[in-house]
C-alpha cells in the first residue's frame, strides 16, 4: 500500500467551501483503480492549510491510472479557485519495511 499526502494552501476564506467541494469531489476518488480510502483535515498549526491522506494499493494506481484520467481532472476541477498555488504531493510506502499499517481511517469498501 502507498499512502500519498497532499497539501492544499486554502484560498482566503474558502475553507469551508474547499471541504465541503471536497464530498462531491472524493466521489471520482472512491471509483479509482486501487483506492483503499482518505481523509482530509485542516492543518492544526496552519489552519489556512488542508491536507489530504489517500491509501491507494500501489503507487501506479495513484500516478499511472488516476492522475491521467478524467476523473482526477474532474476532482481538481471541483476543487479550483479554492485553494492557491501548487498542490504538494508525496508518496509514502506503507509496506517496507516495517510491515503493514492499519489505519481504520482506511477502511474501505472497495
Amino acid at each position: 500500500m502507498v499512502i500519498e499526502i497532499a497539501t492544499f494552501q486554502l484560498a482566503p476564506g474558502k475553507a469551508a467551501e474547499f471541504f465541503k467541494a471536497m464530498e462531491n469531489a472524493a466521489i471520482h476518488l472512491r471509483k479509482a483503480q486501487g483506492y483503499r480510502g482518505h481523509t482530509v483535515g485542516l492543518g492544526v498549526e496552519a489552519p489556512g492549510t488542508a491536507t489530504l491522506i489517500v491509501a491507494w494499493r500501489s503507487y501506479a494506481d495513484h500516478v499511472e491510472h488516476f492522475e491521467p484520467s478524467t476523473a482526477h481532472e474532474q476532482f481538481v476541477g471541483i476543487l479550483d479557485g479554492l485553494y492557491d498555488g501548487e498542490i504538494s504531493v508525496m508518496h509514502v510506502e506503507a509496506e517496507s519495511p516495517q510491515g503493514s499499517v492499519s489505519l481504520p481511517i482506511f477502511q474501505s469498501e472497495a
